[in-house]
This record gives C-alpha cells, sequence and structure tokens, in this order.
C-alpha cells in the first residue's frame, strides 16, 4: 500500500498534503515562493562547492603536470629547512666547526646532488654547515665532511654513502611518492614550530 501520509517541505521544512507539493530536482516544495526562497538561500553554497571542485582539480592538473626535477626542488627544500631548522640547529659547521650566530648556514652535502643523487635526500649525507667559507667558497670541503661523518657516524655508514644506491626513479617510482615524503617533512617542520618553506 502506498505511502500517502504528509511530506516535510524542503524550504520551511512544514508538512503539507503529498499531493499539494511542488516536485523539482532539488526537492519538494510546498509552493513556488518557498522554492524561490530556498535557491536564493542556498545559491552560494553551490557556487562555492564549484569553486572547491575547480580549485581542486586545478591543483591536481598544475601537479600531474610538474616534472621529477621540480618535485625533487620542492622536497630539497623541505629537506634543507629540516637539517639546518630542526635537526642541526645551533650545531656548529660540520666542516670548519664555527658557531657564529651571525653568519647564514646551508644543509651541505658531503656527495653533492650533481655525482650523487642517489642520495640526494639521505639525512646522513646531509649536516649544516656555514654558507660562505665552507659550502660556496670551500665547494662544500669533502675531505672535512667524510672526516665528520666518520667520526660522527661511524666507518659503515660512511661506506653505505660511498657505495652507489639506488636511483631516485626507484626511491620514488611516481610523483605521488615525492608529494608523501614533501607532506612527511611539512609534518615534521609544523611538530616543531616551524612555518614549511613551500
Amino acid at each position: 500500500m502506498a505511502n500517502t501520509g504528509p511530506l516535510k517541505c524542503k524550504g520551511c521544512k512544514e508538512y503539507f498534503p503529498r499531493d499539494s507539493l511542488i516536485t523539482s530536482h532539488k526537492g519538494k516544495f510546498h509552493s513556488v515562493d518557498c522554492m524561490a526562497d530556498w535557491a536564493y538561500k542556498n545559491k552560494h553554497k553551490g557556487q562555492k562547492t564549484i569553486a572547491k571542485v575547480e580549485r581542486k582539480e586545478t591543483s591536481q592538473k598544475k601537479k600531474e603536470l610538474m616534472t621529477r626535477s621540480q618535485w625533487y626542488t620542492k622536497l630539497q627544500k623541505l629537506v634543507n629547512q629540516y637539517v639546518t631548522k630542526i635537526r642541526d640547529i645551533n650545531k656548529p659547521c660540520c666542516t670548519c666547526g664555527t658557531s657564529n650566530p651571525d653568519i647564514k648556514y646551508d644543509a651541505g652535502h658531503c656527495f653533492t646532488v650533481g655525482s650523487r643523487s642517489d642520495i640526494r635526500f639521505d639525512l646522513s649525507n646531509i649536516h649544516i654547515q656555514c654558507s660562505q667559507v665552507c659550502n660556496v667558497y670551500g665547494s662544500g670541503m669533502v675531505a672535512e665532511h667524510k672526516q665528520f661523518i666518520l667520526h660522527n657516524l661511524g666507518q659503515s655508514e660512511l661506506d653505505r654513502l660511498e657505495c652507489v644506491g639506488k636511483p631516485l626513479k626507484e626511491q620514488f617510482p611516481n610523483w605521488q611518492d615525492i608529494e608523501l615524503e614533501i607532506i612527511r617533512y611539512r609534518i615534521l617542520l609544523r611538530d616543531n614550530n616551524i612555518t614549511p618553506i613551500i
């Protein structure tokens, strides 16, 4: 047996006889005026939803169009920020030992990004280093940096870094994997009250 009881008007929320309601693709209303009032009050909700979906789609398309190099650059900025602002904060330069608070410090790679991209993001390969004297003019002070690793991390860790590992394409098969690492570093930074650089 069909239900013949009253139904609630979507606009005013009052109950009316079922056969007196106007049906639209948005619901049932007791009058055209009530339907128009409801549509006017809710028009911005639909526009906001559409705008949100469009923003999400645009963001997704931008991500898909980014090159591996662009993804790696984003990740490198966060890794460097983590090293200089959290892990090695207030530590002296790994190669010359200076701890002058008035100079700039970098996240120095013992094995350079260009020569050993496989350990580009390996934290055992990256340490705080004074920007001008050691990292720039001293070309990273590789011999001193290796001594730092040997003294602080041990021979086995230095040996591991010296052996060529899996290429970055194997470490991060697709851009989503790089994005997950970016998200992980952003969380690490925020958890330590540091605003991520990107």
